[in-house]
Protein backbone atom coordinates (compact mmCIF):
# COMPACT_ATOMS: atom_id res chain seq x y z
CA UNK A 1 0.00 0.00 0.00
CA UNK A 2 1.01 3.43 -0.88
CA UNK A 3 -0.07 7.18 -1.20
CA UNK A 4 1.24 9.81 -3.22
CA UNK A 5 3.17 12.72 -1.58
CA UNK A 6 1.78 16.06 -2.62
CA UNK A 7 2.98 19.16 -1.43
CA UNK A 8 -0.12 21.73 -1.09
CA UNK A 9 1.47 24.34 -3.39
CA UNK A 10 0.93 21.91 -6.35
CA UNK A 11 -2.85 22.57 -5.90
CA UNK A 12 -1.82 26.94 -6.26
CA UNK A 13 -5.56 28.08 -5.75
CA UNK A 14 -7.58 25.58 -6.90
CA UNK A 15 -9.07 22.43 -4.80
CA UNK A 16 -8.40 19.33 -7.35
CA UNK A 17 -5.17 18.10 -8.50
CA UNK A 18 -5.44 15.36 -11.77
CA UNK A 19 -2.15 13.75 -13.08
CA UNK A 20 -2.29 11.85 -16.25
CA UNK A 21 0.25 9.25 -16.81
CA UNK A 22 1.23 9.68 -20.83
CA UNK A 23 3.95 7.23 -20.75
CA UNK A 24 1.57 4.41 -19.29
CA UNK A 25 -0.68 4.75 -22.52
CA UNK A 26 2.36 3.75 -24.39
CA UNK A 27 2.77 1.01 -22.37
CA UNK A 28 -0.49 -0.38 -22.44
CA UNK A 29 0.04 -0.16 -26.01
CA UNK A 30 3.07 -2.12 -26.60
CA UNK A 31 0.94 -4.74 -24.76
CA UNK A 32 -1.80 -4.86 -27.34
CA UNK A 33 0.20 -4.30 -30.40
CA UNK A 34 2.85 -7.36 -29.14
CA UNK A 35 -0.31 -9.32 -28.58
CA UNK A 36 -1.91 -8.22 -32.25
CA UNK A 37 1.50 -9.56 -33.98
CA UNK A 38 1.19 -13.01 -32.95
CA UNK A 39 -2.34 -13.27 -34.56
CA UNK A 40 -0.87 -11.38 -37.36
CA UNK A 41 -3.52 -8.58 -36.63
CA UNK A 42 -2.38 -4.91 -36.85
CA UNK A 43 -3.22 -2.47 -34.10
CA UNK A 44 -4.68 0.75 -34.04
CA UNK A 45 -5.79 2.73 -31.36
CA UNK A 46 -9.72 4.24 -30.02
CA UNK A 47 -9.01 7.48 -28.88
CA UNK A 48 -12.73 8.54 -28.72
CA UNK A 49 -13.97 10.88 -25.40
CA UNK A 50 -10.44 13.09 -25.68
CA UNK A 51 -8.79 10.32 -25.58
CA UNK A 52 -10.92 8.59 -22.40
CA UNK A 53 -10.33 11.93 -20.73
CA UNK A 54 -6.84 12.05 -20.30
CA UNK A 55 -6.15 14.46 -23.72
CA UNK A 56 -6.05 13.83 -27.01
CA UNK A 57 -3.25 16.74 -27.65
CA UNK A 58 -0.97 14.48 -24.75
CA UNK A 59 -1.71 11.04 -26.12
CA UNK A 60 -1.85 11.27 -29.60
CA UNK A 61 1.73 12.33 -30.36
CA UNK A 62 2.93 9.82 -28.26
CA UNK A 63 1.80 7.08 -29.64
CA UNK A 64 2.56 8.77 -32.71
CA UNK A 65 6.06 8.20 -32.03
CA UNK A 66 5.62 4.78 -30.83
CA UNK A 67 4.28 4.04 -34.54
CA UNK A 68 0.46 4.20 -34.47
CA UNK A 69 -0.75 5.84 -37.44
CA UNK A 70 -4.46 4.07 -37.49
CA UNK A 71 -6.67 6.34 -34.76
CA UNK A 72 -10.42 5.34 -34.41
CA UNK A 73 -12.38 8.55 -33.04
CA UNK A 74 -16.59 9.43 -32.42
CA UNK A 75 -17.70 12.37 -34.00
CA UNK A 76 -16.19 14.17 -36.99
CA UNK A 77 -15.30 17.16 -34.63
CA UNK A 78 -12.92 14.88 -32.98
CA UNK A 79 -11.45 14.08 -35.80
CA UNK A 80 -10.73 17.83 -36.84
CA UNK A 81 -9.13 17.77 -33.78
CA UNK A 82 -6.87 15.05 -33.86
CA UNK A 83 -6.25 16.37 -37.64
CA UNK A 84 -4.63 19.53 -35.87
CA UNK A 85 -2.77 17.46 -33.58
CA UNK A 86 -1.56 14.75 -36.25
CA UNK A 87 -1.50 16.39 -39.92
CA UNK A 88 0.79 13.85 -41.04
CA UNK A 89 0.04 12.07 -44.55
CA UNK A 90 0.81 8.90 -42.81
CA UNK A 91 -2.00 9.36 -40.10
CA UNK A 92 -5.15 7.58 -40.75
CA UNK A 93 -8.49 8.94 -38.65
CA UNK A 94 -11.57 6.58 -38.75
CA UNK A 95 -14.92 8.59 -37.10
CA UNK A 96 -17.10 5.87 -36.19
CA UNK A 97 -19.96 7.92 -36.10
CA UNK A 98 -20.12 7.90 -39.70
CA UNK A 99 -21.55 10.74 -41.57
CA UNK A 100 -23.75 13.42 -40.14
CA UNK A 101 -25.41 16.21 -42.23
CA UNK A 102 -23.48 18.82 -43.88
CA UNK A 103 -20.05 17.02 -42.57
CA UNK A 104 -18.97 15.56 -46.38
CA UNK A 105 -16.70 18.63 -47.56
CA UNK A 106 -14.76 18.50 -43.57
CA UNK A 107 -14.14 14.69 -44.13
CA UNK A 108 -12.43 15.25 -47.78
CA UNK A 109 -10.72 18.32 -46.67
CA UNK A 110 -9.14 17.04 -43.77
CA UNK A 111 -8.67 13.87 -44.90
CA UNK A 112 -10.66 12.07 -42.43
CA UNK A 113 -12.50 8.47 -43.24
CA UNK A 114 -16.00 8.41 -42.57
CA UNK A 115 -17.46 4.77 -40.82
CA UNK A 116 -20.19 4.38 -42.62
CA UNK A 117 -23.17 2.87 -40.46
CA UNK A 118 -25.75 3.02 -42.91
CA UNK A 119 -26.90 2.78 -46.93
CA UNK A 120 -27.82 6.62 -47.15
CA UNK A 121 -24.68 7.00 -45.54
CA UNK A 122 -22.95 5.52 -48.34
CA UNK A 123 -25.02 6.41 -51.02
CA UNK A 124 -24.25 9.71 -49.47
CA UNK A 125 -20.41 9.82 -49.28
CA UNK A 126 -20.19 7.68 -52.86
CA UNK A 127 -22.03 10.19 -54.20
CA UNK A 128 -19.90 13.72 -53.10
CA UNK A 129 -16.58 11.55 -53.89
CA UNK A 130 -17.96 11.13 -57.40
CA UNK A 131 -18.16 15.03 -58.18
CA UNK A 132 -14.56 15.49 -56.47
CA UNK A 133 -12.50 12.07 -56.65
CA UNK A 134 -12.16 8.93 -55.21
CA UNK A 135 -12.94 8.36 -50.97
CA UNK A 136 -11.53 6.16 -48.43
CA UNK A 137 -14.25 4.57 -46.41
CA UNK A 138 -15.08 1.76 -43.48
CA UNK A 139 -18.53 0.13 -43.37
CA UNK A 140 -19.88 -0.85 -39.93
CA UNK A 141 -21.70 -3.81 -40.29
CA UNK A 142 -24.42 -4.41 -37.05
CA UNK A 143 -24.02 -8.26 -36.24
CA UNK A 144 -26.88 -7.63 -34.13
CA UNK A 145 -26.03 -4.77 -31.28
CA UNK A 146 -29.09 -3.02 -33.11
CA UNK A 147 -27.02 0.11 -32.74
CA UNK A 148 -24.85 1.66 -35.37
CA UNK A 149 -23.92 0.12 -38.58
CA UNK A 150 -25.59 -1.58 -41.23
CA UNK A 151 -28.56 -4.21 -40.62
CA UNK A 152 -28.64 -7.62 -42.22
CA UNK A 153 -31.33 -6.76 -44.77
CA UNK A 154 -29.01 -3.39 -46.04
CA UNK A 155 -26.01 -5.76 -45.93
CA UNK A 156 -27.87 -7.79 -48.11
CA UNK A 157 -29.20 -5.06 -50.29
CA UNK A 158 -25.29 -3.90 -49.87
CA UNK A 159 -23.60 -7.12 -51.13
CA UNK A 160 -26.33 -7.25 -54.61
CA UNK A 161 -25.08 -3.93 -55.43
CA UNK A 162 -21.85 -3.64 -54.04
CA UNK A 163 -20.28 -1.80 -57.23
CA UNK A 164 -22.79 0.57 -57.76
CA UNK A 165 -23.08 2.01 -54.17
CA UNK A 166 -19.23 2.18 -53.97
CA UNK A 167 -18.08 3.25 -57.47
CA UNK A 168 -16.59 6.55 -56.08
CA UNK A 169 -14.88 4.65 -52.99
CA UNK A 170 -11.92 2.96 -51.54
CA UNK A 171 -13.58 0.38 -48.98
CA UNK A 172 -10.32 0.18 -46.11
CA UNK A 173 -11.93 -2.54 -44.35
CA UNK A 174 -15.10 -3.67 -42.59
CA UNK A 175 -15.80 -3.41 -38.70
CA UNK A 176 -18.56 -4.38 -36.13
CA UNK A 177 -18.37 -4.09 -32.61
CA UNK A 178 -19.00 -6.53 -29.89
CA UNK A 179 -21.85 -5.74 -27.39
CA UNK A 180 -21.04 -8.17 -24.23
CA UNK A 181 -18.01 -8.99 -23.59
CA UNK A 182 -18.06 -8.00 -19.15
CA UNK A 183 -18.67 -11.49 -18.04
CA UNK A 184 -17.44 -14.96 -18.58
CA UNK A 185 -20.07 -16.05 -20.97
CA UNK A 186 -19.33 -15.28 -24.27
CA UNK A 187 -22.40 -17.21 -26.23
CA UNK A 188 -23.36 -13.79 -27.81
CA UNK A 189 -20.10 -12.92 -28.43
CA UNK A 190 -19.60 -15.95 -30.55
CA UNK A 191 -23.20 -15.44 -31.89
CA UNK A 192 -22.11 -12.10 -33.35
CA UNK A 193 -18.91 -14.07 -35.06
CA UNK A 194 -21.60 -16.20 -36.66
CA UNK A 195 -23.39 -13.22 -38.08
CA UNK A 196 -20.33 -11.23 -39.22
CA UNK A 197 -18.82 -14.46 -41.06
CA UNK A 198 -22.55 -14.83 -42.89
CA UNK A 199 -21.92 -11.03 -43.67
CA UNK A 200 -18.86 -11.92 -45.17
CA UNK A 201 -19.55 -14.62 -47.18
CA UNK A 202 -21.83 -12.40 -49.30
CA UNK A 203 -19.33 -8.80 -49.40
CA UNK A 204 -16.39 -8.72 -51.37
CA UNK A 205 -13.77 -9.38 -49.39
CA UNK A 206 -11.83 -6.53 -47.58
CA UNK A 207 -9.86 -6.57 -43.95
CA UNK A 208 -12.24 -6.93 -40.81
CA UNK A 209 -11.54 -5.13 -37.15
CA UNK A 210 -13.91 -6.69 -34.58
CA UNK A 211 -13.63 -5.06 -31.18
CA UNK A 212 -13.05 -7.85 -28.56
CA UNK A 213 -9.47 -6.03 -27.95
CA UNK A 214 -10.80 -5.12 -24.30
CA UNK A 215 -11.20 -8.65 -23.24
CA UNK A 216 -8.82 -10.75 -22.26
CA UNK A 217 -10.91 -14.34 -23.29
CA UNK A 218 -11.34 -13.33 -26.88
CA UNK A 219 -8.22 -11.06 -26.96
CA UNK A 220 -5.51 -14.29 -28.24
CA UNK A 221 -8.34 -15.45 -30.57
CA UNK A 222 -7.22 -14.99 -34.05
CA UNK A 223 -10.58 -16.01 -35.08
CA UNK A 224 -12.23 -12.47 -33.56
CA UNK A 225 -9.70 -10.30 -34.25
CA UNK A 226 -8.80 -10.31 -37.44
CA UNK A 227 -6.74 -7.82 -39.34
CA UNK A 228 -7.34 -5.13 -37.33
CA UNK A 229 -7.78 -4.77 -33.08
CA UNK A 230 -8.64 -1.28 -31.80
CA UNK A 231 -8.05 -0.93 -28.23
CA UNK A 232 -9.87 1.14 -26.35
CA UNK A 233 -10.34 1.38 -22.37
CA UNK A 234 -7.21 -0.78 -22.33
CA UNK A 235 -5.48 1.26 -23.81
CA UNK A 236 -5.70 3.43 -20.10
CA UNK A 237 -5.37 0.66 -17.94
CA UNK A 238 -8.84 -0.45 -17.83
CA UNK A 239 -10.63 -3.84 -18.84
CA UNK A 240 -13.93 -4.64 -18.92
CA UNK A 241 -14.41 -6.16 -15.25
CA UNK A 242 -12.17 -5.38 -12.30
CA UNK A 243 -10.58 -7.99 -12.38
CA UNK A 244 -9.69 -9.23 -15.94
CA UNK A 245 -7.36 -7.04 -17.35
CA UNK A 246 -4.94 -7.60 -19.40
CA UNK A 247 -1.47 -8.51 -17.09
CA UNK A 248 1.11 -5.79 -17.13
CA UNK A 249 -1.20 -2.70 -18.20
CA UNK A 250 -0.89 0.68 -16.04
CA UNK A 251 -3.27 2.83 -14.87
CA UNK A 252 -2.86 5.74 -15.94
CA UNK A 253 -5.72 8.51 -14.34
CA UNK A 254 -4.52 9.59 -10.71
CA UNK A 255 -6.69 12.34 -8.79
CA UNK A 256 -6.88 14.11 -5.39
CA UNK A 257 -8.45 16.84 -4.13
CA UNK A 258 -8.12 19.03 -0.68
CA UNK A 259 -10.23 18.41 2.57
CA UNK A 260 -11.39 20.15 5.16
CA UNK A 261 -13.82 20.46 8.22
CA UNK A 262 -13.13 17.51 9.92
CA UNK A 263 -16.18 17.00 12.70
CA UNK A 264 -17.74 14.91 14.72
CA UNK A 265 -20.96 12.95 14.15
CA UNK A 266 -23.90 11.48 16.67
CA UNK A 267 -25.17 8.36 15.77
CA UNK A 268 -28.59 8.16 14.57
CA UNK A 269 -27.89 11.81 13.03
CA UNK A 270 -27.78 12.05 9.33
CA UNK A 271 -25.68 13.27 6.57
CA UNK A 272 -26.25 15.18 3.39
CA UNK A 273 -29.02 16.86 1.27
CA UNK A 274 -32.26 14.72 2.72
CA UNK A 275 -30.72 12.75 5.11
CA UNK A 276 -30.25 9.98 3.30
CA UNK A 277 -27.57 8.79 5.67
CA UNK A 278 -27.24 7.57 9.10
CA UNK A 279 -24.95 7.47 11.39
CA UNK A 280 -24.54 3.86 12.66
CA UNK A 281 -22.54 5.05 15.57
CA UNK A 282 -20.65 8.13 16.65
CA UNK A 283 -18.39 8.62 13.75
CA UNK A 284 -16.19 11.40 12.81
CA UNK A 285 -16.34 13.14 9.05
CA UNK A 286 -14.53 14.76 6.57
CA UNK A 287 -15.56 17.03 3.61
CA UNK A 288 -13.75 16.17 0.31
CA UNK A 289 -13.97 19.29 -2.22
CA UNK A 290 -15.09 17.48 -5.07
CA UNK A 291 -18.64 16.68 -6.68
CA UNK A 292 -20.73 15.73 -9.50
CA UNK A 293 -19.94 18.89 -11.01
CA UNK A 294 -16.44 17.92 -11.58
CA UNK A 295 -17.40 14.34 -12.84
CA UNK A 296 -17.29 12.59 -9.53
CA UNK A 297 -20.39 10.07 -10.22
CA UNK A 298 -23.32 10.24 -8.17
CA UNK A 299 -23.78 7.16 -8.51
CA UNK A 300 -20.78 6.23 -6.03
CA UNK A 301 -23.07 8.04 -2.67
CA UNK A 302 -23.45 6.09 -0.07
CA UNK A 303 -27.36 6.30 1.78
CA UNK A 304 -29.20 4.18 4.14
CA UNK A 305 -30.83 2.72 0.82
CA UNK A 306 -27.82 1.81 -1.37
CA UNK A 307 -25.77 -1.15 -0.75
CA UNK A 308 -22.16 0.23 -1.08
CA UNK A 309 -20.63 3.16 -1.91
CA UNK A 310 -17.59 4.65 -3.40
CA UNK A 311 -14.35 5.53 -1.04
CA UNK A 312 -11.08 7.54 -1.12
CA UNK A 313 -7.88 7.48 0.71
CA UNK A 314 -6.32 9.44 3.41
CA UNK A 315 -2.56 8.39 3.78
CA UNK A 316 -2.99 4.59 4.00
CA UNK A 317 -6.10 5.09 5.45
CA UNK A 318 -9.55 3.97 3.70
CA UNK A 319 -12.23 6.88 3.95
CA UNK A 320 -15.56 5.56 2.72
CA UNK A 321 -18.17 8.08 1.00
CA UNK A 322 -21.23 8.53 3.16
CA UNK A 323 -24.15 10.60 2.57
CA UNK A 324 -25.26 11.95 -1.15
CA UNK A 325 -22.60 13.40 -3.09
CA UNK A 326 -23.19 16.92 -3.97
CA UNK A 327 -22.35 19.45 -6.62
CA UNK A 328 -19.17 20.19 -5.39
CA UNK A 329 -18.70 18.51 -1.83
CA UNK A 330 -18.34 14.73 -1.05
CA UNK A 331 -18.83 13.53 2.36
CA UNK A 332 -16.26 10.75 3.73
CA UNK A 333 -16.01 9.03 6.97
CA UNK A 334 -12.66 9.31 8.36
CA UNK A 335 -13.10 7.53 11.69
CA UNK A 336 -10.28 5.20 11.25
CA UNK A 337 -7.85 7.64 9.91
CA UNK A 338 -5.59 8.69 13.11
CA UNK A 339 -5.64 12.88 14.13
CA UNK A 340 -2.25 12.36 13.39
CA UNK A 341 -2.41 11.33 9.60
CA UNK A 342 -5.60 13.77 9.46
CA UNK A 343 -3.23 16.89 10.93
CA UNK A 344 -0.51 16.50 8.12
CA UNK A 345 -2.07 15.28 5.46
CA UNK A 346 -4.78 17.77 3.99
CA UNK A 347 -6.06 16.21 0.62
CA UNK A 348 -7.78 12.40 -0.24
CA UNK A 349 -6.65 10.08 -2.75
CA UNK A 350 -9.98 10.39 -5.16
CA UNK A 351 -8.12 7.77 -7.99
CA UNK A 352 -5.14 6.47 -7.79
CA UNK A 353 -2.82 3.58 -5.96
CA UNK A 354 -5.65 2.68 -3.83
CA UNK A 355 -8.86 3.30 -5.74
CA UNK A 356 -8.62 1.85 -8.93
CA UNK A 357 -10.04 3.10 -11.56
CA UNK A 358 -11.56 -0.24 -12.84
CA UNK A 359 -12.83 -1.02 -9.19
CA UNK A 360 -14.78 3.00 -10.11
CA UNK A 361 -16.02 1.87 -13.61
CA UNK A 362 -17.50 -1.81 -11.71
CA UNK A 363 -19.34 0.36 -9.11
CA UNK A 364 -20.56 2.61 -11.45
CA UNK A 365 -21.17 0.01 -14.30
CA UNK A 366 -18.97 1.67 -17.02
CA UNK A 367 -15.74 3.35 -17.81
CA UNK A 368 -18.18 6.86 -17.82
CA UNK A 369 -16.40 7.95 -14.58
CA UNK A 370 -12.79 7.98 -16.54
CA UNK A 371 -14.04 10.53 -19.18
CA UNK A 372 -16.09 12.82 -16.29
CA UNK A 373 -13.10 13.31 -14.08
CA UNK A 374 -11.05 13.95 -17.12
CA UNK A 375 -13.19 17.14 -18.21
CA UNK A 376 -11.87 20.40 -18.37
CA UNK A 377 -12.97 22.25 -15.26
CA UNK A 378 -11.95 24.99 -13.59
CA UNK A 379 -11.33 23.59 -10.11
CA UNK A 380 -8.59 21.28 -11.25
CA UNK A 381 -4.82 21.82 -11.73
CA UNK A 382 -3.91 19.78 -14.56
CA UNK A 383 -0.57 17.68 -14.90
CA UNK A 384 1.16 14.97 -16.90
CA UNK A 385 3.05 13.03 -14.59
CA UNK A 386 6.05 13.79 -16.37
CA UNK A 387 5.91 17.33 -15.25
CA UNK A 388 4.45 16.52 -11.97
CA UNK A 389 7.59 14.61 -10.80
CA UNK A 390 9.60 17.06 -12.72
CA UNK A 391 8.31 20.12 -10.49
CA UNK A 392 7.57 18.37 -7.03
CA UNK A 393 9.10 14.66 -6.91
CA UNK A 394 7.50 11.26 -7.12
CA UNK A 395 7.19 10.06 -3.93
CA UNK A 396 4.47 7.93 -2.25
CA UNK A 397 4.16 6.60 1.61
CA UNK A 398 4.42 3.20 1.99
CA UNK A 399 4.60 2.72 6.21
CA UNK A 400 1.60 -0.51 6.71
CA UNK A 401 -0.89 0.77 9.17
Amino acid sequence: MRFRKIPLDAFGSKPIIRIRNIEAVVHNYRLFRDLGIKTNSRCAVVLKGNAHGLGMSDVAPALYEEGVKEFFIEELIEGLVLRKILPHDDVNIYAMAGLLSCEEESFMTHRITPCLNSLSQIEKWNAFCGTNTTGDAVIHLDTEMNRIGLSCNEVQYLAERFQELTSNLEIKFYMSHLFDIKGHDFDNSYLQLETLKNFLQILPKKPVSFACTDSLVLLPNSEFNFQIIRPGIGIVGGAPNENDFLKGTVETLEMYTKISQVKDVKKGSTIGYGGSFTAQQDMRIALAHIGYKDGYLRLMSKTDQTQKGGWMYIGNYKAPIVGKISLGITTIDVSDVPDSVLSEIRYAEVVGPNVKIRQLADLNGCYEIMASLGRDNMKIEDYTLKDFAYRFGNHYCTEEK
